[in-house]
């Protein structure tokens, strides 16, 4: 047997919820037995939690796996401590009557009564991303745990804790993590997130937006579960034959391969050169419409594009859905707060109210509380800001005004400010090669402008592009001519509608990135940064609205995946305001970028870090203890949600880059002003032949 004691790098911190913790333990317990918590970290070689009979399986995997294994390894060390049973040391010595290990946040779930359980077990979300408590770094394995002391007589200390539970804490941890099942199932959750990343990067190659492997299950058990509808009812996705779009794709897994080889997935194959192949649909660049009924699966499917950016656990049911991690929904979102941002491109001539003067410039649209089309606007603009290639529509949580004009529309109201998505779409992709996979169930104009169309029918996939085709032909044939620029659904992109860089002013990012705290506030929707108060007393409650400056509402970003991520994004948006005025020409972009090469070099927990104060000898940063306080611990976010909170953030001031001017900037206003001057003639003529 493998000398656990050598292995385990164990230590031991104070815990700041220990009262909690101690109030939660102490019920039940008798006899004058007083209870404690404190923080348990552990360290352990790879090389070593493989053993030396898996030493080669070790060497595959550090050679073929990569970044990808290693935050694989920590995701499935985390879930197999959660399903463990035997987490708990009876009678340690004279002193001790129990020892037990826990995960950060099984305090804040039993004091907010917020257990999730099922067959004796804590439910994990499918999705693997890294954490801040369980997270590989320089070839070891890292634990952060909570530990649970009861003594029989008087309160124990860190001392004591050290003296006399290190040893056993290194028991239990080598009890849990050396059973001999435990590798071989590893592996198989190694190679699965491995391949998941290399169809990712592969997609990228292709210029593809998404890939859905037959014989998945896209329907969850219901709305509020992570687990897959068991089939039947649920139909397994097959991609339609005889279609362009159904396709096989190879990727050379190497020695990883074999470890997939108990997949139960028929559209996986492996075969004897270490490549692995797998069947299902391949959503390509450009536009991509998903139609039919309604309840026949759009939506579902849509889903299952937008969390393939995430990689998922075997057995979720969407593991082989991936989708490029650059795709972001888009939606409307009545109410957000928007602060200089150019929808010039959607929304133009907007009626100026009786008594004012000045017209709105849409080119630096600001408003505290936006419309849905206004609001989605600025989404689709500030997702072509942070660097998206693909964006997700779905015609349900859109603005019907922002999405489409028809006719009909168009001839009783001649003079529209908005310029639906669907004349702009592409364009997008003509243009900044964005993609768009909308959903469409309603709105016929749409089959005017899609390189591809996907019909559900039953839950059942056809490729309908032929049939759209035909049909927009027979309707649409003849469009009327929108100011002499092209068909009306087609129109050319204008240069003065493309993002300008922007970064937020130095006032906001100095008062809110440093010294602050994060919150979560109704029920995990709204983030709220604000400033802490050290004369304040700690115990007490802070109110905060959730319009209040510093807030931002994340209800309607639709990937994020928890409370967690939300927070993370809270932590990380500060790290940027931080940063922000020491980079005076760094863009929302830059800065994200600068944030996730930081992410991929240190993780989490560096930004927590990053945004340590030491105060009064403590030796916790004060962003880990609220960490720690509020969440438990951290899931790292995508670049994109962390920027969607900062343009959320009521109060922020976003400041224009100015860029060098070529002068096209020049010649695309003078056009831009020939063609509203084409417009509106064209207009008052029509308006004038009405009259008649």
């Amino acid at each position: 047997m493998r000398d656990f004691s050598s292995m385990w790098s164990v230590d031991f911190l104070v815990d700041p919820l220990e009262s909690r913790h101690r109030y939660h333990h102490s019920s039940g317990i008798t006899n004058g037995s007083k209870t404690a918590s404190f923080l348990v970290t552990a360290c352990i070689p790879l090389k070593d939690f493989f053993g030396d009979i898996h030493q080669t399986s070790y060497q595959e995997v550090q050679q073929a796996g990569g970044r990808a294994a290693q935050v694989a390894i920590a995701d499935f060390c985390a879930r197999y401590f959660v399903r463990q049973e035997c987490k708990e040391l009876k009678e340690i010595d004279n002193n001790f009557r129990s020892v037990s290990l826990e995960t950060l946040d099984q305090a804040l779930l039993y004091s907010k009564r917020r257990q999730r359980y099922q067959n004796g077990s804590k439910v994990c979300p499918p999705y693997v991303v890294e954490r801040s408590d369980f997270y590989c770094q320089d070839d070891n394995l890292n634990l952060i745990l909570r530990i649970n002391c009861c003594t029989n007589h008087g309160t124990p200390n860190l001392q004591d804790v050290k003296d006399t539970c290190t040893i056993p804490c290194q028991q239990l941890l080598f009890k849990i993590f050396s059973r001999d099942s435990l590798i071989p199932e590893l592996l198989h959750h190694i190679a699965c997130i491995v391949l998941q990343q290399r169809i990712r990067q592969q997609l990228m190659t292709m210029e593809a937006v998404a890939f859905l492997g037959n014989g998945s299950i896209l329907p969850r058990k219901s709305g509020k579960s992570h687990a897959p509808m068991a089939s039947p009812p649920a139909v397994p996705f097959q991609a339609p034959k005889d279609s362009r779009m159904s396709q096989s794709i190879s990727i050379d897994m190497g020695p990883l391969a074999k470890y997939l080889a108990k997949s139960t997935t028929p559209s996986l194959q492996v075969n004897n050169h270490n490549r692995v192949t797998l069947s299902g649909l391949v959503v390509p660049g450009g536009i991509t419409l998903i139609c039919g009924g309604g309840y026949h699966g759009k939506s579902t499917t849509l889903q299952a594009i937008a969390m393939g950016v995430y990689d998922k656990i075997p057995g979720d049911g969407r593991e082989w859905c991936v989708s490029v991690s650059s795709a972001v929904t888009v939606r409307a979102e009545d109410g957000r707060y928007v602060n200089n941002c150019n929808i010039s491109a959607f929304i133009s001539n907007l009626p100026t109210p009786p008594g004012v003067t000045k017209a709105m410039d849409t080119k630096h649209f600001s408003s505290e509380d936006a419309s849905g089309s206004t609001s989605q606007a600025a989404n689709v603009v500030e997702a072509m800001e942070m660097g998206a290639t693909a964006m997700l529509v779905d015609e349900d949580i859109s603005a019907a005004n922002f999405m489409a004009r028809d006719g009909r529309m168009r001839a009783l109201v001649m003079d529209e400010s908005i310029t639906p998505l669907l004349y702009r779409v592409n364009s997008l992709y003509q243009t900044h090669k964005i993609s768009s996979v909308v959903v469409v169930g309603g709105v016929g104009d749409w089959l005017d402008v899609p390189h591809n169309v996907l019909l559900l029918d039953k839950y059942v996939a056809y490729d309908a592009t032929k049939k759209a085709q035909s049909i927009s032909y027979q309707f649409s044939y003849g469009h009327v001519q929108y100011a002499g620029r092209g068909v009306v659904h087609r129109l050319e992109w204008d240069r003065s509608g493309t993002p300008i860089p922007r970064r937020p002013v130095d006032s906001f990012a100095q008062q809110y990135g440093s010294d602050v705290s994060v919150s979560i506030l109704d029920g995990g929707h709204v983030l709220s940064l604000h400033r802490d108060n050290d004369d304040s007393d700690s115990d007490a409650m802070q109110v905060i609205d959730d319009d209040e400056e510093g807030c931002a509402d994340a209800s309607r970003i639709q990937q994020f995946l928890s409370r967690k991520q939300l927070y993370a994004s809270g932590v990380c948006v500060a790290w940027l305001l931080q940063r922000a005025p020491n980079n005076p020409h760094a863009g929302l972009q830059s800065l994200l970028q600068q944030l996730d090469d930081l992410l991929d070099n240190g993780g989490i927990n560096q930004i927590l870090q990053d945004l340590r104060e030491e105060r009064n000898g403590s030796k916790h940063s004060k962003a880990w203890i609220h960490t720690l306080e509020t969440v438990g611990y951290l899931e790292r976010p995508r670049i994109f949600e962390i920027g969607q909170v900062l343009t959320r953030l009521h109060g922020i001031k976003m400041e224009e880059i100015q860029v060098e001017d070529d002068g096209q900037e020049e010649a695309a206003r003078l056009e831009e002003e020939r063609k509203k001057k084409a417009l509106a003639e064209l207009w008052a003529k029509r308006k004038s032949k009405s009259i008649e």
